[in-house]
Formats: C-alpha cells, structure tokens, sequence
C-alpha cells in the first residue's frame, strides 16, 4: 500500500496471470488504509466468485449494445426492434457504470412509466411496464452470465398494483362472421389463426403438407421469419411447445377443401406471385383486406361506392391485427367447455401460467356458474 500525493492511499490487488501469461492487478484508492482494505476485500470476494473485477468501469449501455447484437439473428426483425425500443424507457441510465446501478435507480423509472407515458399522454398499462421490466432483465442477467457483475437490480423492481390493466379483445361474433363469409386473398390466412389459434408466422410457414384435412389437424412446425425486407422459413417454432399438432373444426376444413388443388410442399400463404410473404406484403394485403371489411359492413351514414375514392374511405369499424384472432380463438375455446391444459397445447405455450395470466379474465367469467355446477354434481350424490 501506497500513500499518494493528493493524500489518497492506493493498492494494487494481484488477480493472476492473464492469457499471455502476464501478471494483472486491479488498482483501489482510499482516503484511509481501511478504506482500502475494505475494497481489496470486496475485489477478492468478487474475484472468487468468478466475477470480472476489471469490468467495473463497463457502462450500462454497453451492454445494452452487446445484448441487443447478440438478439439481432435470433429474433425476428419486428421483435428485435420492439425490444429496443423497450429499453429506450430506461436510456437515462445509459452512461452509468453497470456495477453501481441499483434497484431504485429502475423501480423510479418503473414508477415515473406508471404514472405518465410519455408516448401516450397516459398511463403505462401493467403488461406494458412488466415488458419493460423483463426486457431491462434479460440485459442484467446477460452481463451476469458473462460474470461482468453478481447482482441483477431488475430482478427486485415491483409494477405499481394500480397500473391499469390492459385486457385483451376477441372479436365479437359478428366480426368472425365477416371473416368466414368475406371472400380476399387475406380471406385464407385469417380462417386459419382464427380457428387453429396459430401465430401469424407459423401460419405463414405453413405448407399444403402440413395440414390433414382427414384426421382435422395442422402440423406446426416452422415459422417464417420475416426480416430487413427479406423472408427466411426456419425449422422449429417460438419455444419447443410450439412444436405441436393442433385440432381444426370441421368448418375450417370445408374451407381448406374449397382452395384449389395445390403442390403438397407449396406454402398455403404466399404473394400473388406466389413467392414467401415479406413484412411488406402482409401488412398491404392487410391493409387492402380491413379496407375491404370496412366498405362491406361499416356503418356509413352514406356508404362510398368504392374503397379507392379520392378523398379516402374513414374507418368506421376497429381495426384489428392478426394476433386478434389468435386471441379469439383462445376465447372461443374456453368458452365451448376446453380446459386450461388444452388451450396451452393447442397455443403452443410451454407454461400453463402463460395461458392463465393472459386469459385470466375469461377464466374468472366462467368461475361465475362454477357453484351451480358443483350443486348439481351433490344434488346427485344425495
């Protein structure tokens, strides 16, 4: 140990030989010599435990940045781009030094969300801000994994029990009823989320072959990626539980038999041109099929004649994605009596938590005639 000119104490901490069998150190300063020692003891803890004392000067945005290059070829190009700008909630923090930032530091950020959304006008909505907490996580327990730090602050921030809850719509009768009398070349994709609660890009990975209009199942196992303009189909699907075999009713069946005679290895989705869809091409044969619904059954106090006039057709109907109909399938399985285990198969989730917490409010409407239910079932046994 060394005293400094500025009165400061300084130690050089040994931490082994490095790749090239030279020696490191990791330098501390303190105002007394006890001060110093405390740290030396606070390296040598971390350094046992396997952490990169010399990471200490590693910014928060750093890793940011390495989290988000590594997602880029895992994710899909709408995925990476929404988790980026999830953690541009938590940008200010960006320039920090990752080992000092703390729980508050995040759960103020959290708290700040709750009460004003700054791209809304509004108040965060609980789903909203647990995506933002889990996203900011994965970050964390990257640089954790990578041993830059031990302690994971994200972890322990809590989402305000008053954050307003942002339920989930299925479509009404009516709107389903649109999608199977309206004939459009969107008119096969959305039969086909909306009565086998498929994800958009395993519908769109989908093959003639894949689908047994015998037995009434689909055969989900790739998805199509969709990304920079380009479109690649990948084997396997969003986790392992979404490699599945799903039931399709007998009305989506009559349907799929009423398309023309194709290639079994031809894709059942594709471009007029009869190529793979690209994000481009699906959001304007989107666009074209909601334009086409709105003209048909809007209510227009006086109904254009076209969806091409020149001053533009005002959408009277809601508009709605295709997660709509993945969604509205779900709904309508549990209201036909499928229990919970089902609907996570036949959605591909991995955990039966996820189907719960996200159809948590239908599952609490059916508990309303669960007593009667049981009442019938002891009127039996008495």
């Amino acid at each position: 140990m060394k005293k400094r000119k500025d009165g400061r104490y300084m130690l050089r901490v040994y931490l082994g030989l490095d790749e090239n069998k030279r020696k490191k150190f990791k330098t501390v300063y303190g105002k007394s010599k006890a001060e110093v020692k405390q740290k030396e003891s606070e390296i040598r803890l971390k350094f046992n435990k396997g952490v990169d004392v010399t990471a200490d000067q590693d910014t928060y945005g750093s890793w940011v940045k390495r989290w988000l290059a590594v997602k880029k070829d895992l994710l899909t190009e709408s995925q990476y781009n929404t988790y980026k700008s999830y953690l541009k909630h938590f940008a200010i923090l960006e320039d920090y030094k990752l080992c000092k930032l703390s729980v508050a530091d995040f759960q103020e950020i959290i708290n700040e969300l709750y009460r004003y959304n700054p791209n809304t006008g509004k108040p965060t909505a609980k789903k909203s801000l647990r995506e933002f907490r889990a996203v900011a996580n994965q970050v964390f327990e990257f640089a954790v994994e990578n041993r830059v730090v031990d302690f994971n602050p994200v972890k322990y921030v809590k989402i305000p029990q008053n954050a307003p809850q942002k339920a989930r719509r299925a479509l009404t009768k009516e709107e389903q009823s649109w999608i199977i009398n309206t004939p459009h070349r969107a008119q096969l994709p959305a039969m086909i989320m909306l009565l086998s609660g498929l994800r958009l890009g395993e519908c769109l990975a989908l093959q003639w072959k894949d689908i047994d209009l015998v037995n009434a199942t689909i055969d989900v196992h790739q998805t199509l990626k969709m990304q920079d303009g380009k479109s690649e189909v990948k084997q396997g699907a969003k986790t392992m539980a979404s490699v599945r075999t799903v039931d399709i009713p007998q009305t989506l069946v009559n349907f799929l038999k009423s398309q023309q005679n194709h290639s079994p290895f031809d894709f059942v989705v594709t471009t007029v041109h009869g190529e793979l869809m690209t994000k481009t091409a699906w959001n304007r044969l989107w666009s074209s099929y909601l334009k086409d619904l709105n003209l048909k059954y809007g209510k227009f106090a006086v109904r254009p004649k076209s969806k091409f006039t020149p001053k533009g057709v005002p959408m009277v109907i809601e508009p709605f994605t295709a997660h709509y109909l993945r969604h509205t399938h779900a709904t309508n399985l549990f209201y036909a009596g499928y229990d919970l285990l089902y609907v996570q198969h036949q959605l591909g989730h991995t955990r039966p938590e996820t189907t719960m917490n996200i159809y948590t409010h239908l599952v609490k409407e059916k508990k309303k005639g669960a007593t009667s239910k049981l009442d019938a079932y002891l009127e039996k046994i008495g």
